[in-house]
């Protein structure tokens, strides 16, 4: 109400004064009739003044319409309605006398031009005739020829020396004998003329030609249009405030339904990106473990939705910038090229050079031929990506069959939330995966520990008597038998023990009751190593293939693991294929560009050496290939099968850092893959994995031994005595301390055996009651003592204890500190 009062009330202001339009258009065609006469006045002028005109009265009409133009004026400034009537007057007036002067100057261009035109005329009919004579006394004239061409060149541009030479060629010929002649004295007589009036004819014409008479009308239509102006500035802002609140009146309104339509159409596009991410979570959570056809599908969907004509999708990761998994129209060149950019950019991202985006990224693409139109503004794609989780990062790419305009913000940001739930689905799905991964890994893991204690028990119990093996064999081959075959069967007796050894220690490995060793080695020298055990193992006439591929990098961990994977591998290739079947053992060097997933885990970019299985059997139903490698899962318990051997495969597989990937098809038999990580060190030969070195001996030390088991206690002594040293043995720690405090003699080093005490005891403790006397540890490799990797050396041997570890043991703790006191005490008495 108050806006349409305020228009009523402008409205009043509105029926001022407004000057009339026909007025003014009147005033305005009559001023620049002033300026169309003059100038045709001008005109007129010049084309007489070149003979154009065969009489002046075109000169006499643009005068008269400039008068009758100046009266009209005079007439309709009182009408026009301005305020400055005076100043109107006073040009007018100017313009009037501008016009008289003008008038004047006609009429005195007519008198002159007249006379001007005539003596042309004569002149040019005088030259022709003196020029054209037949007489031979009036050829004889050469004057006027060239009389005739300075003529010429005054008329066009008369100057007084020409003026002065051409009046003493005249004179000349009234002195020569043709002077007294009548048509040489006209000649002369009108060429004269023309030199006394050509001049003031042209200074005539350019008066006509700087009259002020335009610029008078000029300065009238300024004065007028000033006083014109303002009056219908006065008259008309009233009108214009009226109009301008009615403008902003309907601008107001047109932009509240403009603002209520687009936000309606923002929340019809938010509810139906809403119902696509509905409908992508619904893929997903119905897809369960289809998670490449439910990422497919979504992909259909949201190029559908955006009106996309090609799409694609990679996942990348973070870290390396290495593609993980590729979908859609990924092959094409372009798609590369962007994720070599998006490459980029999440390196300068990791760097800092740019803002990380939250929560996507967004660019729009442009097709290079559009490079003339401006960067942005039209679209001929999209590029989004987010970030997945776990170093992941999605990127989506999606083409447009036809150039459009940019996208708008609220385009970009549907798109962004597209994405971002895309991104989510993968994250949720991938921690599933990861948590239904880690629950069967925490099953295994409580299988693998029942297996481990059993295990644990039954190495403990085999150590004991592996060691008396061990020690009797080593003492036997000391004593160096007269027969050659009796040496050679007591070394394969110990070289069979110590490879015993090396199992127990892998059974206790895999019940994780003692630390894994890995050591760089060749997969190849392993594997052609075990072959002919393999062959051997192998019931009836199966026929294995070794293939060897060249090049073959090394990996870390324990070859008698890969032996034992092996051997377990071919077994169980051999029981599930027919007699006189092939069973395909092959190593290969691989590299892979991005991530890989496989039956049993994941793998991530990198080198890896590839063992590989196959046979032709029966093969492994879909239903039981998740459960194969769990501890006591077999399908041949009727057969004497103990599901232990794929057990220990993934054990030894996962041990060092290995993947596994199994392929099977029922009645076509299985392949396993298994990947180890390739290492950068080099090998170690496999007979030092074996072999025992040269050992160091005694000068009769003192030796003492604390071991319960007499029969283990007697093997020590007399190990050690072989050694040099002089052994004095105990069957608990209460006599050996008596020994210690009863003799004078101090022994050179105390051997004791964590089994003499019920419960692990403090070793530190015990370390410093017996210094400065050095005192070596004897435990079972699966007793965990708390104190065995505090920061001060506490030195240990497993059982059984070889030969060569006990000799180096004694050595060190013996000779070698015993030698390093006596140096230390020789630089001192310096």
């Amino acid at each position: 109400m108050i806006l349409v009062a305020g228009a009523f009330s402008f409205a009043v202001f509105a029926f001022g004064r407004v000057p009339s339009r026909e007025i003014h258009e009147a005033i305005l065609t009559s001023l620049r009739a002033v300026d169309v006469n003059h100038a045709s006045l001008q005109r007129d002028v010049l084309q007489a003044r070149a003979g154009l005109l065969r009489n002046f009265d075109p000169l006499v009409t643009p005068i008269r319409t400039l008068h009758a133009t100046v009266s009209r004026l005079g007439m309709l400034f009182p009408e026009s309605g301005v305020e400055t009537p005076s100043a109107l007057s006073d040009e007018l007036s100017k313009l009037s006398s501008s016009i008289d002067r003008d008038e004047e100057l006609v009429e005195e261009f007519k008198t002159k031009n007249a006379l001007l035109q005539n003596s042309l005329s004569i002149a040019n009919q005088m030259l022709s005739k003196l020029h054209g004579a037949a007489a031979p006394e009036m050829r004889s004239i050469d004057t006027p020829n060239d009389l005739g061409n300075l003529m010429m060149r005054f008329a066009l541009q008369p100057a007084l020396p020409l003026a002065e030479d051409i009046r003493a060629q005249l004179d000349g010929m009234l002195k020569s004998d043709h002077g007294l002649m009548p048509d040489v004295r006209a000649y002369v007589v009108h060429a004269k003329m023309i030199l006394n009036t050509l001049p003031a004819v042209d200074r005539i014409i350019y008066e006509i030609q700087a009259s002020q008479t335009s610029e008078d009308a000029r300065r009238l239509q300024v004065v007028y249009l000033d006083a014109y102006g303002e009056q219908s500035v006065r008259s008309s802002w009233s009108r214009a405030l009226l109009g301008s609140i009615a403008i902003l009146l309907c601008v107001y309104v047109a932009s509240l339904i403009y603002r209520l339509r687009q936000q309606t159409l923002k929340l019809t596009q938010q509810l139906d990106v809403e119902s696509l991410i509905a409908d992508i979570q619904r893929r997903f959570t119905e897809g369960r473990d289809k998670t490449n056809a439910a990422l497919t599908d979504s992909l259909a969907m949201l190029a559908q939705f955006f009106d996309a004509s090609r799409h694609a999708f990679a996942i990348l990761d973070s870290d390396n910038g290495a593609t993980e998994a590729t979908f859609g129209q990924s092959s094409h060149s372009s798609f590369e090229a962007l994720c070599d950019m998006m490459r980029k950019k999440i390196l300068l991202v990791r760097q800092g050079a740019l803002a990380p985006w939250k929560p996507f990224y967004y660019e729009n693409l442009q097709q290079k031929d559009l490079d003339h139109f401006p960067e942005g503004s039209l679209s001929a794609g999209s590029v989004v990506s987010a970030e997945i989780g776990g170093n992941s990062v999605a990127l989506l790419f999606l083409e447009h069959s036809e150039i459009r305009k940019k996208p708008t913000h609220d385009e970009v940001r549907l798109l962004g939330q597209a994405i971002v739930a895309l991104a989510t689905c993968l994250k949720e799905k991938r921690e599933k995966d990861e948590r239904e991964t880690l629950e069967a890994r925490l099953d295994h893991a409580q299988r693998l520990e029942a297996l481990g204690t059993l295990a644990g028990g039954i190495a403990h119990e085999f150590n004991n008597t592996l060691g008396a093996i061990l020690g009797y064999g080593e003492m036997a081959l000391q004593l160096d038998p007269n027969s050659p075959n009796t040496r050679k069967y007591v070394e394969e007796m110990v070289s069979s023990g110590h490879r015993a050894k090396f199992i127990i220690d892998q059974i206790l490995t895999f019940g994780r009751k003692r630390e894994r060793v890995s050591r760089p080695f060749d997969v190849s020298e392993a594997i052609r190593e075990i072959m002919p055990m393999v062959r051997m193992s192998i019931s009836g006439s199966h026929n294995v293939k070794l293939q060897l591929g060249d090049d073959i990098p090394p990996i870390l961990g324990n070859p008698i693991e890969i032996q034992q994977v092996v051997i377990n591998l071919c077994t169980n290739a051999a029981h599930a294929s027919d007699e006189d079947s092939l069973i395909d053992v092959s190593v290969a060097h691989v590299v892979e560009k991005a991530r890989v997933s496989l039956s049993h885990g994941e793998l991530m970019p990198g080198g890896f050496v590839r063992v590989s299985v196959e046979d032709r059997g029966s093969g492994i139903p879909e239903s039981i290939l998740s459960n194969i490698f769990e501890p006591f899962f077999t399908t041949r318990s009727k057969r004497g099968g103990t599901g232990l051997g794929l057990a220990a495969v993934h054990g030894h597989v996962a041990g060092m850092n290995g993947k596994i990937d199994v392929k099977s098809q029922v009645g076509l038999g299985t392949r396993f893959d298994l990947y180890f990580p390739v290492s950068y060190r080099k090998p170690i030969p496999l007979k030092e994995f074996f072999n025992e070195r040269t050992l160091p001996l005694g000068t009769g030390q003192i030796v003492l031994i604390a071991q319960q088991d007499s029969s283990l206690r007697l093997l020590l002594e007399e190990k050690i005595a072989a050694l040099g040293y002089e052994p004095i043995g105990f069957s608990s720690i209460a006599p050996l301390v008596t020994w210690i405090e009863g003799k004078a003699i101090s022994p050179d080093l105390i051997l004791l055996d964590l089994d003499v005490w019920p419960s692990p005891p403090d070793c530190l403790a015990l370390i410093d009651q017996f210094a400065p006397v050095p005192t070596v540890f004897l435990i079972d490799p699966e007793m965990a003592v708390p104190d065995i990797r505090s920061p001060r050396g506490i030195s240990v041997l497993k059982k059984p204890i070889s030969s060569n570890s006990l000799a180096t043991s004694l050595y060190n703790q013996i000779i070698a500190k015993a030698t390093e006191a006596l140096v230390q005490g020789a630089d001192n008495a310096q």
